[in-house]
C-alpha cells in the first residue's frame, strides 16, 4: 500500500502512540525505568524508558504497511536495530561504553560498506574548489555518523529536548525532499516526523502536564541520532545531492556545537569526555533561572532559526564557503555565551 507522504506521517504517529499505550505498563515489569539520582537525573518519579522502542517500532511497522521500507537499503534497518537492541541492553543494565561505541561502529561500518553510503566530498566547504576526501572517506564519515549519534544521546538532558532537535532537522529535510522531488527520502522523513510527534506528545512539559510521562531512553536518543545521521549521509551522497555537506552542518548545529564544546571543556579539565556534568546548554540556561520547558523551548527556537538559515543558504545557491565560514562565525558566538553563561552560574553560586 502506497500513501502519500502525510498520510504516511499519520500513520506512525497513530502507531507510535499505540506501541507507547502497550510499553509504558510493560515497563516497570520488566525494570525499563530511569530513577532518579545523580548530577543530572533531578526528575521525579520512575519514569518508562520505552519512547525509543515506540518510535522505531512505529516506524518499522508503517514502512512495512505502506512499502517505503523497500526503498531504503536493508543496511539502514539492520543497522538500527543494533543501535536500537544496545541501547536498549544499556537502559536496562548500564552496559561497558566500549559495547556501545561497538555496535556504533558496526552500524557505521554496514551504512558504508553495504549500503555504499560514504562521503567522497565535502564540497566546496573552504573555497570554490571540492574538498575530496580520498582514502579518508571512510573514516570521516564513520567519525561523521558516531558524532551524530552520540550528540543526539549527550543533548537528551531534559524533556523534549533530544527529540525535538531530531524533529527539527528531519523536518527540513522532509522541506527540501519535497522541493526537490526527492522521492527516495520522503517516506523516511515523513515517518520519523509521525512517530518522534507520537512520542513529544507525552514526554513534553505542557500546561496539563508538569513533567514527561515517558522518556527516550538511550535505546532511543541513539536510535534517532543513527536514523539522522543516515539521512544527512545520503542526502549529501545522493546524485544529484540533496544538499551539500555544509547544509547538513546547519541542520545539527546545536547538538554538535553543544557537545564538542562539552568535550573540548572535560578533556582540557583532563577528565573522561563523557563524564556526566552540568554544562551542557540546557544546564547552564536551567541553573540560570530559566524553567525547564522554557529553556528547551528556546533551544528548539534557536536550531529551528539555524537549520532555517542552512536551509535558505541552500535555496538561495548561497556559495558553500560561504555558508560554513558563517556557520563558524555562529559557533564561535556560541562558545562566547556558553562561557559568559557557565561564569554567571559560578558567579550565583558564589553568591549563595
Amino acid at each position: 500500500m502506497n500513501l502519500p507522504a502525510p498520510l504516511a506521517a499519520l500513520l506512525c504517529f497513530v502507531l507510535t502512540l499505540g506501541f507507547i499505550r502497550l510499553l509504558t505498563p510493560l515497563a516497570q515489569t520488566f525494570g525499563l525505568l530511569d530513577i532518579p539520582g545523580g548530577e543530572r537525573k533531578d526528575h521525579e518519579g520512575h519514569t518508562p524508558l520505552v519512547g525509543g522502542l515506540a518510535i522505531v517500532a512505529g516506524l518499522s511497522l508503517a514502512a512495512l504497511i505502506t512499502q517505503f521500507a523497500n526503498q531504503i537499503h536493508p543496511a539502514f534497518w539492520i543497522g538500527l536495530f543494533m543501535i536500537l537492541i544496545t541501547g536498549a541492553l544499556d537502559d536496562l543494565f548500564e552496559l561497558n561504553p566500549y559495547v556501545k561505541f561497538a555496535a556504533q561502529i558496526a552500524a557505521a561500518l554496514l551504512m558504508c560498506y553495504w549500503g555504499g553510503l560514504s562521503l567522497e566530498t565535502l564540497g566546496n566547504l573552504v573555497s570554490d574548489k571540492p574538498l575530496t576526501l580520498g582514502r579518508f572517506s571512510l573514516a570521516l564519515t564513520m567519525f561523521g555518523v558516531i558524532g551524530v549519534v552520540n550528540a543526539i544521546n549527550l543533548c537528551d538532558g531534559a524533556d523534549g529536548l533530544g527529540a525535538g532537535l531530531v524533529f527539527i532537522a528531519v523536518f527540513w529535510i522532509a522541506v527540501i525532499c519535497v522541493a526537490s522531488g526527492n522521492s527516495a527520502q520522503v517516506g523516511l522523513a515523513f515517518g520519523l516526523l509521525g512517530c518522534i510527534a507520537a512520542f513529544l506528545a507525552f514526554n513534553l512539559r505542557t500546561p496539563w502536564r508538569r513533567r514527561a510521562a515517558i522518556f527516550l531512553g538511550d535505546a532511543g536518543s541513539l536510535s534517532l541520532g543513527f536514523v539522522l545521521a543516515w539521512l544527512t549521509v545520503d542526502a549529501a551522497h545522493s546524485r544529484p545531492q540533496l544538499f551539500a555537506p555544509v547544509t547538513a552542518i546547519w541542520l545539527v548545529a546545536i547538538p554538535i556545537s553543544d557537545t564538542i564544546v562539552c568535550m573540548t571543556r572535560r578533556l582540557l579539565k583532563g577528565h573522561n569526555p563523557f563524564r556526566a556534568d552540568r554544562t551542557h546548554l540546557h544546564h547552564i540556561l536551567i541553573d540560570l533561572g530559566v524553567p525547564v520547558g522554557g529553556a528547551v523551548a528556546l533551544i528548539h527556537l534557536i536550531a529551528f532559526v539555524l537549520a532555517a538559515a542552512g536551509v535558505a543558504g541552500w535555496a538561495l545557491n548561497v556559495k558553500e564557503h560561504v555558508m560554513f565560514y558563517t556557520a563558524m562565525a555562529v559557533f564561535a558566538l556560541y562558545i562566547v555565551l556558553v562561557q559568559y553563561g557557565l561564569r554567571r552560574v559560578a558567579s550565583n553560586r558564589l553568591s549563595t
